[in-house]
């Protein structure tokens, strides 16, 4: 529907004249059916349903206003199959793939995606849309009293993006085919990131591809949100800057997110809705931090787990409130800048960790590339858990005790324990105790600004650090020159 219908002004897409004054030129896409009161069947009798209108601004263009169908009411969602149209969009890695040193990328935007592509005729029944007169001026009318049925894609509905995705996947293959898309062009849903290394080149294949999207498929890239080549770009709500290899929020994004942070802390429960909107924020932050910031996920995703409608509530535990503090925490000292890339970090001198739990001894050690050495006891209350917690624990050490050296560092660590070393490489486990320890390890890895690669090395292999951690000091010292290159001293760490 036309934004200024009811205001007997023509809307920025232009209006037809004369009956049909107030309906914008690119409708068709909404039918209207006729006269409608209340108690009138639908065309499809009982099986059809009125779909609940919403609207949001939209973000440039603050007068106009996205109409978004409530699919929920209809149960169009609900009753559908959307396994042939799973998809997953990795538009942060793609793009920081691409986007190598001094490289430039230009945004483009689909002007109306979703409603480029017409419905099928089986769901029309779910379509239907009871609304005001658009002809008559909005005073002349009490009530709704004219039927509308939507024939093309809604904002709304589940299927869309997945539908979309798959469409525009094959117009980006034709556009290749035709020579005329050959730069890597990263998209989520109708936004599109075009990326190369000269401005000027990829600025005028921009232009071709618009004009060629337009001519050829009937598909336009929206002006207002095009924006040329530029080393440091704003995409998807991120400032990435192919120089600087960083990643940051926009400053209201930073603000409001550490405000909600901060607010969601104060609050005793939590509906369905507000944990999926605090989930997906936390997500995005975390993009501005170091790899393993999911483990901060982990307790929020616990709470919506069995909650299904939007007003379903959770009490808040005290795990959430505590990764809300450290995520804000996070925020507040990154600026919610980060490394998108981490090829230009240097590698730190290997470190091999292990810990012993045996009679008599519950022990630990490390030893590092650049010669630092360290071993204990662990204490009583340490030495009952189990061993896989102890080697994480022998991490831990050796991160608080060396992280100082490792600023802007990859560094190799080597673990002979499957299940800590597999938990460090997805930075989330199903154990609380692990949960525990990789939070603490991922705040060190802010604070310093280093990197974890973690390693498993057989336990015959790991000689050094498991002599280190049963306390032979003969047997360490006969073999420590195996894993520190010649010329480095040895010493322990204090």
């Amino acid at each position: 529907f036309c934004n200024k219908w009811n205001e007997n002004k023509p809307c920025n897409r232009g209006c037809k004249e004369g009956k049909n004054k107030g309906l914008c030129a690119y409708a068709g896409k909404t039918v209207v059916l006729g006269p409608w009161k209340n108690g009138d069947l639908l065309p499809s009798g009982d099986k059809g349903c009125n779909v609940p209108q919403g609207g949001v601004p939209k973000k440039l263009e603050k007068d106009v206003i996205r109409p978004v169908s409530d699919h929920s009411k209809t149960m169009l969602n609900a009753s559908m199959n959307l396994s042939s149209i799973a998809h997953t969009l990795d538009t942060y890695a793609e793009i920081s793939q691409e986007l190598k040193p001094g490289y430039f990328m230009r945004v483009e935007d689909v002007d109306g995606a979703f409603p480029i592509l017409p419905l099928a005729p089986s769901v029309f029944k779910y379509m239907f849309v009871i609304w005001f007169d658009i002809t008559r001026p909005l005073s002349e009318q009490s009530e709704p009293n004219t039927l509308y049925m939507h024939t093309f894609g809604d904002f709304g509905t589940a299927a869309m993006p997945g539908v979309w995705d798959k469409f525009w996947r094959i117009i980006k293959a034709m556009a290749r085919e035709e020579g005329v898309l050959t730069s890597p062009m990263p998209h989520f849903v109708d936004d599109n990131s075009l990326i190369g290394p000269d401005a000027a080149l990829i600025d005028a294949e921009a232009e071709r591809l618009g004009e060629w999207l337009s001519s050829k498929c009937g598909v336009k890239f929206k002006d207002i949100k095009s924006k040329r080549a530029a080393t440091h770009q704003l995409v998807l709500g991120f400032w990435w800057d192919s120089i600087k290899r960083t990643r940051s929020l926009e400053k209201e994004k930073l603000a409001l997110y550490v405000e909600n942070l901060e607010s969601a802390q104060t609050k005793s429960f939590l509906t369905l809705h507000e944990l999926q909107v605090l989930a997906g924020r936390m997500q995005r932050a975390a993009l501005t931090m170091p790899p393993k910031a999911i483990v901060y996920l982990a307790s929020v995703f616990k709470l919506m787990k069995g909650l299904k409608l939007p007003w379903h509530r959770r009490r808040i535990n005290a795990a959430l409130k505590r990764d809300l503090k450290m995520l804000a925490t996070v925020l507040k000292s990154n600026h919610g800048r980060g490394y998108f890339c981490h090829a230009h970090f240097d590698r730190a001198p290997a470190v091999w960790t292990d810990a012993s739990k045996e009679r008599g001894n519950t022990g630990g050690g490390y030893i590092s590339g650049c010669g630092a050495y360290d071993h204990w006891i662990f204490g009583s209350s340490e030495a009952r858990q189990p061993i896989h917690y102890l080697e994480g624990a022998a991490v831990l050490r050796a991160a608080r005790d060396l992280g100082p050296t490792w600023k802007n560092k990859v560094v190799p660590i080597y673990i002979d324990n499957s299940s800590f070393q597999l938990s460090l490489v997805k930075g989330w486990s199903k154990s609380e105790l692990l949960v525990e320890l990789l939070r603490e390890l991922f705040l060190l890895s802010v604070k310093y600004e280093f990197i974890f690669e973690p390693h498993w090395i057989s336990t015959h292999d790991n000689i050094a650090a498991d002599a280190l951690s049963r306390g032979q000091m003969r047997r360490f010292l006969q073999c420590a020159g195996g894993f520190i290159p010649r010329g480095v001293h040895l010493h322990r760490h204090c």
